[in-house]
């Protein structure tokens, strides 16, 4: 064989080794991409399922979410105590409470030490549901009932303010700090204005209530004032005390 055909044999040798080769090169790469993509592909599945279990459960533990905020009541110590007592349900329920638990006035009244102090006076219950004391507030101002409880000189608009310092129940709170920081109390003011909050301090129920440190311990706590603006109060203790299959 001539020297010109062996070397045309050689290069044609070479490049079908080469084509092979390339072949070869071209099938390793692509494989290689299919099952990267495969696997990124299902680590990026894992991911976002992973990422929306996350979210969801950052959402249901976000602090002030309801769920949470009823789970919180509904395991305290202080609601299961008191969730099938009957003066707790009567109040809870009547009319007149919810339709003053929606006022953040009289909630944040409610769980304050001071008016629930004084409200476990006799005579502050006893003055509140005077008739002489009504009429003293709405016929007045805080700082004419502060001046009367502290002077023996009543001044102008004399008879109501003389009639509200013969009262014994006043004469007993006259010179009580707490009492005096209510009357400037604005939210007290407005409230001892309406029937139904009058009502509500001289029932029963409140009375029985308001003695009761598990109740004064759950009207401070802030998630119950956040039920009671919402007005799912009631709902919480049907459901705690079995009415509405609560999980106990």
């Amino acid at each position: 064989m001539s020297q010109t055909g062996s070397i045309r044999k050689w290069r044609f040798s070479i490049l079908i080794g080469g084509g092979v080769l390339a072949a070869a090169v071209l099938i390793y790469f692509a494989n290689g991409r299919i099952n990267s993509d495969k696997t990124q592909g299902a680590i990026g599945k894992r991911d976002v399922y992973r990422d929306g279990q996350v979210d969801a459960a950052s959402v249901g533990a976000t602090p002030g979410t309801a769920p949470v905020a009823t789970q919180a009541i509904l395991e305290s110590k202080e609601f299961k105590a008191l969730a099938k007592n009957q003066a707790f349900q009567s109040l809870i329920n009547s009319q007149g409470f919810q339709q003053l638990e929606r006022q953040s006035g009289f909630v944040q009244l409610l769980g304050s030490a001071s008016f629930q102090q004084l409200a476990q006076s006799p005579a502050f219950l006893d003055l509140t549901s005077s008739a002489v004391f009504q009429q003293a507030l709405l016929q007045s101002h805080s700082n004419q009932l502060n001046s009367a409880s502290h002077s023996q000189q009543l001044g102008a608009q004399s008879l109501q303010f003389a009639s509200l310092q013969q009262n014994t129940s006043f004469q007993a709170l006259k010179d009580n700090a707490a009492f005096n920081s209510l009357l400037e109390n604005q939210s007290f003011l407005d409230l001892m204005k309406t029937q139904v909050f009058v009502s509500l301090l001289s029932s029963s129920s409140f009375r029985s209530l308001i003695i009761n440190q598990s109740f004064l311990s759950l009207t401070a706590q802030a998630s119950f004032q956040n039920a009671l603006l919402s007005g799912s109060a009631a709902n919480l203790v049907l459901r705690e005390s079995g009415g509405g299959g609560g999980n106990r």
